[in-house]
């Protein structure tokens, strides 16, 4: 699931340099950056990372993204 931040950025659950998953934005011009958060520590699997996320999304009231907004 992704979520939307105050600024309208996309945050989501991707892999980082190696194969530890973790929780990133997109920035308006397509820039990917890693949301560093105590509640959210690369981790080695995507159910766990994506726990996380909705955790840290739900506490700091994100809004979900629906499907087809992602893909514009």
């Amino acid at each position: 699931m992704k979520y939307l931040d105050k600024k309208g950025n996309e945050i989501f659950v991707s892999t980082g340099l190696g194969s530890e998953y973790g929780t990133f934005r997109k920035s308006k011009n397509g820039g990917l950056h890693r949301v560093k958060s105590p509640s959210m520590p690369m981790v080695s699997s995507r159910e766990e990372a994506q726990e996380n996320l909705d955790a840290w999304a739900r506490k700091n009231g994100l809004e979900v993204v629906r499907e087809e907004e992602s893909k514009s």
